[in-house]
């Protein structure tokens, strides 16, 4: 899974003729995916469902290069389940993580904050009738990290694609939450991020 982040992952039958009963239609369970959605799911249960993908340790800076990080995670997609016109599914992301001050010289501050933990995310996806495309949302289940409660915002997903074999789709993190700054201090901040999946000699990316 690659990610690109700017400051800071998916998916009616009409009936005519004659009437349906409500005990039929509760065991009719999800309607065919079509189109988009159809390629969305078949890709997710063939090469994400229930997959592990690993971050190696990445050193990164924040807030105007006062801040460093190390960071390192592994994380699962599981609990795929289908509704009537989408689908969602969990992402649970084990990480290490630790931040530090940077001095006047750009070097680390011992001892550094350690953000490393579990946290679920849920994401829900549903197939738009007007125009047969895919919106979704993501959002926090749970979380053991030391960053800031999550609680009030949301994800929304959006531009989700699947060409030459490739899930792509975009998210944003509409009004504002809780960022690390220097000094342990937290800034409001938002989000636009990329990503995209794909198998390369028959693993996930």
């Amino acid at each position: 899974m690659m990610r690109r982040i700017t400051i800071a992952l998916l998916a009616c039958a009409a009936l005519g003729g004659t009437a349906v009963r409500a005990a039929d239609e509760k065991k009719a369970g999800p309607t065919p995916a079509t189109g988009e959605r159809e390629q969305v799911v078949q890709l997710l249960k063939k090469h994400v469902i229930g997959k592990t993908v690993t971050t190696p340790k990445t050193t990164f800076k924040l807030d105007d290069n006062k801040l460093e990080g190390e960071y390192e995670d592994q994380t699962t997609f599981n609990n795929f389940a289908e509704t009537a016109s989408g689908f969602g599914f969990d992402v649970v992301t084990v990480s290490k993580e630790l931040r530090f001050d940077l001095d006047s010289d750009g070097k680390r501050v011992p001892p550094g904050r350690d953000f490393s933990g579990t946290s679920v995310m849920r994401y829900e996806f549903g197939e738009r009738a007007s125009t047969k495309k895919l919106t979704g949302t993501a959002r926090v289940l749970s979380n053991t990290t030391r960053f800031p409660s999550q609680e009030g915002t949301v994800v929304l997903v959006t531009g989700v694609t699947v060409v030459d074999g490739k899930l792509s789709w975009t998210e944003t993190l509409p009004g504002y939450g809780d960022f690390t700054a220097a000094s342990g201090k937290y800034k409001p901040g938002t989000f636009d991020g990329k990503y995209t999946f794909s198998t390369v000699d028959g693993k996930l990316r």
